[in-house]
């Protein structure tokens, strides 16, 4: 904390030698001229976009954290793949890995029931419509994903610093700890295990961007914002779904009395549109109105299993010699993963705060409840009460910062390097 804060908050006269070194000016000279010029064309934009300290916090943090993604990116390009190549692995051919090439093809050549075994059917459109319409003005299908990771990423994590904002304020946190709490859930976040997927041509990005807003616009009551963003989400992930029944336990808890406030909540039937239509498209396409949970099951196994045999199938995988190492060690990392899901449910259970209890519980129960423990990694990243939590944690609790990084950063070089490098990272 600057001396002078301290000085605010305890209301002392400041001593002289704290007057002498507030009389200090930074040196003037060409470099802090252009510094002020900049300054003074930013401040109008920053107040018209509504770019505070705290956002402004977050884009930094967020740019900083791909200066790994880059330095893992030329790592990989030189070390990755052959032992006698004199030269590197093309660095935007890297990021074009597993799930990638299947938006890829959706975005140049539509839904095929011929893609590895009709499988990409389980990928719903909002992505690839997406990815379509930055290629049409890149020309790059690998650098349109990239951008839109690091856009959508931005948009993201303003929205994850104010809701750890508003949790830290509601924790009683003083001005300073709230802004320290939101930087430091941000850094948990950049820095999770699985945040690669957050910089490759994946959902989770975009994704993020439009879920992490309409909970903003929920705990306001703008629910016509609510429900465009949620039908967003819901048309990229079908996790969209998720997050309209935790908004939905936020609409109930606003207490609406009388129709004409309970009609204040017909935008949240947007969310089901896109999937609905998708369903509908898919039962053009395939015959089937089970389609989609079949391209599930087909394409990775997805099915209904009771949660006991899903932790025996996944211990198996993880240490009964049924897969190679390096698969063995993603699911034992999703053990991990899915054991902090459950835990964070019952605390939100034990804190009653049902609004995120049944979005996370749903995401966490699916997976919980699939033939194995798969992408709980990736599904980490769209827990936001997780960073939230954590955020206030740092603030109660100095060392947890230390000790997360020190977990968390060897496993993400790790995730990074194997997708990266075209192993299986979950």
């Amino acid at each position: 904390m600057d001396s002078d804060v301290r000085l605010l908050e305890s209301d002392q006269p400041a001593s002289a030698d704290d007057a002498a070194t507030s009389d200090v000016r930074p040196a003037s000279g060409p470099l802090a001229a252009l510094h002020d010029r900049l300054t003074a064309a930013a401040d109008p934009w920053r107040a018209r976009l509504g770019i505070g300290d705290l956002q402004e916090d977050a884009l930094k943090t967020w740019l900083l954290s791909r200066v790994p993604m880059l330095l893992i990116t030329w790592g990989v390009a030189w070390t990755g793949f052959s032992y006698t190549a004199k030269d590197p692995h093309g660095y935007a051919s890297v990021w074009q890995r597993w799930d990638w090439l299947r938006y890829q093809n959706i975005a140049a050549d539509g839904y095929t029931l011929h893609a590895r075994h009709g499988a990409s059917i389980a990928f719903f459109p909002g992505y690839p419509i997406l990815l379509y319409v930055v290629h049409f003005v890149l020309r790059s299908w690998v650098y349109s994903g990239l951008i839109i990771s690091l856009v959508c990423g931005a948009i993201a994590c303003f929205a994850l610093v104010r809701i750890i904002t508003m949790e830290a304020e509601a924790a009683g946190l003083s001005a300073n700890g709230v802004r320290t709490a939101a930087r430091d859930g941000l850094i948990l976040f950049v820095w999770a295990p699985a945040a690669v997927f957050m910089a490759a041509g994946y959902t989770e990005a975009p994704f993020l961007a439009c879920a992490l807003w309409a909970w903003i616009y929920a705990r306001r009551g703008q629910w016509l914002r609510v429900g465009i963003l949620l039908a967003l989400a819901s048309a990229i992930h079908i996790n969209g779904l998720f997050v309209l029944a935790g908004v939905g336990i936020l609409f109930l808890q606003s207490r609406p009395r009388g129709l004409r406030e309970w009609l204040k909540g017909w935008p949240l039937a947007l969310p089901v549109l896109p999937v609905a239509a998708f369903m509908v498209y898919l039962h053009q396409l395939t015959h089937s109105w089970n389609a989609w949970e079949h391209a599930e099951a087909t394409g990775w196994n997805r099915h209904i299993t009771y949660p006991w045999r899903t932790l025996a199938n996944t211990w198996h995988y993880a240490f009964g010699r049924a897969m190679v190492a390096e698969n063995a060690w993603e699911y034992q990392l999703e053990l991990v993963v899915t054991f902090i899901g459950i835990a964070l449910v019952l605390w939100l259970a034990y804190k009653r705060r049902w609004a995120e209890f049944v979005y996370v519980g749903l995401s966490v129960g699916t997976l919980a409840t699939s033939h194995v423990y798969l992408s709980v990694n990736r599904e980490m990243l769209s827990w936001w009460p997780l960073w939230a939590m954590l955020g206030v944690w740092c603030v109660r609790k100095p060392w947890f910062k230390s000790v997360y990084l020190t977990f968390s950063a060897p496993v993400m070089f790790v995730i990074t390097y194997m997708f990266l490098s075209g192993k299986w990272a979950g």
